[in-house]
């Protein structure tokens, strides 16, 4: 049974519409839509103004994103090697308060029975942890800190640790604002493009209907109306540090979203040829005819890339 496949994402549902105004501004008085558009109050020149405007919205939520991801970045590269140093040093006290290991919780450790050091995976409460780790060794006169030993031997500088999680903790205040402004301008998009989304779904189901058998019609303006016996599923994908891999069976009028948190290269075909289409984090990207089959490469040696797409294999 013949099924309509509705684009996914922002960029690929303005697509759908440019299309739909193209062929119905073009058949003019004669456009079956028109009848529809009035019935359904759906205003196609105001649609297309406010897709200029939802675009402008889409561009800055995901650059916002894109911000947020490289603070959580910059936040974990400074804390990473601050956690590090801060269990070698806690396990250093743990050994000298051997026979009343609760002494650590006037450090700020964690202590659970019997003698077990227990960590938050909790950016706040880590960082908070450290804080008063470091406080609490910086406390004791100048040389008495029973730390000391254990600083001294892996030349390790409290001061330098303790300024790296300031750092941490604003550049995590950061990836927090980006988020939420990022969340912000995507609930504006959604109010102000929701309704025209509405619309196309409408206007989709309308042309299958009025074309009945003859599902090419709907191509026309844009539709992509699936034959395939092999019903299409979302099929998410890893790609190792670097490497590549390559989809088949990519929906026409189907999308591939980048899950990850760095950019992915698209390449059409089976090879890594020519210029790539590059897709930052979150964004998707809207498969056209003669692109069933795309090649994914992933750039980054630090983070393995994530994508999904609809697909029949």
């Amino acid at each position: 049974m013949s099924r309509l496949i509705f684009p996914d994402g922002v960029a690929a549902e303005i697509g759908l519409l440019t299309s739909v105004n193209k062929k119905h501004t073009a058949d003019g008085t004669t456009s079956i839509l028109e009848e529809y558009l009035k019935v359904h109050q759906f205003d196609l020149p105001q649609a297309v103004l406010d897709a200029a405007t939802v675009k402008t919205m889409d561009i800055s939520r995901s650059l916002l994103f894109k911000q947020s991801s490289n603070f959580t970045q910059l936040r974990n590269l400074e804390i990473a090697p601050v956690i590090a140093h801060l269990k070698g040093e806690v396990q250093f006290l743990k050994s000298i308060y051997s026979n009343n290991t609760k002494e650590l919780g006037n450090w700020g450790i964690t202590v659970e029975d019997p003698n077990k050091i227990v960590y938050s995976n909790n950016f706040d409460t880590i960082a908070a942890t450290a804080k008063t780790f470091f406080t609490k060794h910086l406390g004791f006169a100048v040389g008495k800190s029973p730390l000391l030993p254990y600083l001294t031997q892996n030349k390790i500088d409290v001061t330098v640790d303790k300024a790296a999680i300031e750092t941490a903790i604003e550049y995590n205040e950061q990836a927090i604002t980006a988020t939420t402004q990022s969340e912000n301008i995507t609930q504006l998009r959604n109010i102000l493009w929701g309704p025209t989304v509405t619309h196309l779904k409408g206007v989709g189901n309308y042309l299958m209907n009025f074309y009945g058998n003859n599902q090419k019609g709907c191509g026309e303006y844009g539709y992509v109306v699936d034959n395939s016996v092999a019903k299409p599923k979302i099929v998410k994908t890893s790609i190792k540090l670097l490497d590549k891999t390559t989809l088949k069976g990519l929906v026409i009028g189907g999308t591939i979203t980048n899950e990850g948190t760095e950019d992915i290269h698209l390449y059409k075909g089976l090879t890594t040829n020519g210029n790539p289409i590059i897709l930052k984090p979150g964004e998707k990207y809207g498969i056209a005819k003669g692109f069933s089959a795309v090649t994914v490469s992933n750039p980054s040696n630090l983070i393995a890339a994530k994508v999904s797409a609809l697909r029949t294999r």
